[in-house]
């Protein structure tokens, strides 16, 4: 295939091809990003669509594993070597530390990451970090600027150059109002034209000054304060690199030479920030549109406009009516306008359940199953949840007198369905979460039933450690095991399960090890003359194996059946069991 490759590749201009990764997920208790491989997609587009780069040389992972990243630098290294490679991008938007890459649970080490990417052989290799701390990876066997970059000398341009979000020891952010990184907006709103100085192309140099500025200026002003891009060229010869060509847009938006004023492009209807300019009146540029319909709103000093236009392709605008201005100050006093965002507010409350009580919901279903369900509102839920725990439960009596107390597995189930309303009332007055954490510990009180007379049920506590998603370590049921009719053994145990992870279920499979303490009897001894054992004390080792099945009612609560095999010393026997979960930490 390389071979075809190169006999085509042979005939064809020098190569500009690229790498673009997103990862919202940086695995351990890192929370997971919500706009990276949106960036990830963003950025390609952008290459393809300005950037001169053809869309079968631009590869994109959405998530990779370390050593799917590691084949895909492998794959264009092998490509420099039958290509004519002028230019090699690498850009990546996700979770890092002060070592590496975050993909998931696993590291790509930055000392790796440049290897390979030296192992591209381009003329050029650019790469762009949209991460926390990503500025360590100039610290790597320092690269420096060369002042040959930008002279007029005659050789060719060659080397590596490093664009981070970040300095070693920052955070990067998002911004929902952006929907996505400060630094990805800057870097795609400045190679769409917004840090061209007047020739109709970006270079590298240009983007950096205008990301530098904008985002440092923007970042500001945030409860995390400001970022700091962090970049490093090594690079010698002379020439530009030149990222994007803004002449090469299906569409344009001229911005003439007596224009002033910061000027934001958004995407309608979804208000998706496209680009964004401060522009100085005396300079003519141009901001490359894909068709479609847009708002451009310019702020000059205290005074607001806002123009909705469409672009079709293959047009070149450029706005000569920007109609009155208007000052956001005073508009909030337009009466319509106040009361729309005042309904909003309230709506918003409402749903929010803002002034609901936890502690009153949770109490309620205490009190009668599905009761929390009807104070928050969620009638069809509570009414499921007493139907189902009092036809389950139903029938039972607890006499005080009788001590021989033989509960059977469908009132267990009743009571963990009880408690699952009493959970999910609690969880829903002010729920926050959109999905079910991976990672951190789970805590389940659950009981255990089986035929076997001898140990009939077990009451007790199971908590779990997530090694990594799907792999848990932890306490099995550590409580109480009923010993025939004479009272309760103390139980201790430990387990490894390994599980699926979906939204809704985890099916796991364990081992289980474990000591239990108390009473003996003699054997062969027969049950029914129980009455002869001995009041000996003795520690036993109990192993068992099997599966359960947990079902997430809300992201943190779940309900769980359990059968498993277990051997205590002579005594072997199925068990069934079921329990109530909450998760701990992320």
């Amino acid at each position: 295939m390389l071979l075809m490759l190169a006999t085509t590749l042979a005939l064809a201009a020098p190569v500009r091809h690229a790498l673009v990764v997103g990862a919202n997920d940086g695995g351990g208790v890192l929370e997971p990003l919500r706009y990276a491989e949106r960036d990830a997609e963003t950025f390609a587009d952008v290459l393809v669509e300005l950037g001169g780069f053809d869309e079968e040389h631009v590869s994109v992972l959405y998530a990779p594993t370390a050593e799917g990243l590691r084949e895909a630098l492998a794959h264009h290294a092998a490509l420099s070597e039958v290509a004519d490679d002028a230019l090699f991008v690498f850009y990546y938007s996700g979770h890092a530390d002060g070592s590496g890459l975050r993909l998931a649970d696993e590291h790509y080490w930055f000392d790796a990451l440049k290897h390979d990417m030296r192992a591209v052989g381009a003329d050029v290799r650019v790469g762009l970090l949209d991460a926390c701390r990503s500025g360590s990876i100039t610290r790597l066997k320092g690269a420096s600027l060369s002042a040959s970059l930008f002279t007029g000398q005659s050789t060719a341009l060659e080397g590596e150059a490093w664009l981070t979000a970040s300095s070693a020891d920052e955070l990067a952010q998002e911004s929902d109002h952006l929907r996505g990184g400060f630094f990805t907006h800057y870097v795609v709103s400045g190679l769409r034209g917004a840090a061209d100085t007047g020739d109709g192309t970006v270079d590298l140099d240009e983007l950096r000054r205008y990301t530098e500025d904008r985002v440092v200026a923007r970042t500001g002003a945030t409860a995390a304060g400001a970022q700091h891009p962090h970049f490093d060229f090594n690079l010698s010869g002379s020439g530009r690199v030149t990222l994007s060509d803004v002449r090469r847009a299906s569409a344009r938006l001229r911005l003439p030479e007596g224009l002033s004023g910061h000027i934001a492009v958004s995407r309608l209807p979804d208000g998706t920030q496209l680009a964004e300019v401060t522009k100085q009146a005396g300079t003519e540029s141009a901001l490359a549109l894909p068709p479609g319909r847009y708002r451009v709103r310019r702020r000059d000093g205290d005074a607001l406009y806002d123009v909705t236009l469409e672009v079709a392709e293959g047009s070149l605008l450029s706005i000569t009516d920007w109609g009155s201005p208007w000052t956001p100050e005073l508009g909030i006093h337009r009466g319509d306008r106040r009361a729309h965002y005042a309904d909003l507010s309230r709506s918003w409350e409402r749903k929010q359940k803002l002034g609901h009580s936890p502690g009153i919901a949770g109490m309620a279903s205490v009190a009668i199953p599905g009761a929390g369900q009807l104070y928050n509102g969620q009638i069809l839920k509570g009414v499921a949840y007493f139907l189902a725990s009092s036809s389950l439960m139903a029938g039972v009596v607890v006499d005080p007198a009788v001590t021989d107390i033989k509960p059977t597995l469908w009132p267990m189930v009743g009571a963990t369905v009880w408690g699952a309303s009493v959970a999910d009332a609690v969880y829903n007055v002010h729920r926050r979460e959109q999905s079910r954490p991976r990672l951190g510990g789970q805590l389940v009180a659950g009981a255990s039933y089986s035929d076997d007379p001898t140990f009939p049920w077990h009451l007790g506590l199971s908590a779990d450690v997530m090694l990594r998603p799907g792999i848990s370590l932890g306490l099995d049921r550590v409580g109480l095991s009923r010993y025939a009719d004479l009272g309760w053994d103390a139980h201790v145990g430990s387990r490894l399960m390994v599980a699926a992870e979906t939204e809704k279920l985890r099916p796991g499979v364990f081992m289980a090890f474990g000591l239990r303490h108390g009473r003996d009897r003699l054997d062969p001894v027969p049950i029914s003359t129980i009455d002869s054992v001995t009041d000996r004390r003795i520690t036993r080792t109990v192993f068992g194996a099997g599966g359960n099945l947990r079902y997430y009612l809300v992201p943190r609560y779940f309900t769980e059946a359990e059968v498993r095999w277990e051997r205590d010393g002579n005594d072997e026997n199925w068990r069934t069991g079921v329990g109530l979960g909450v998760h701990l930490g992320r």
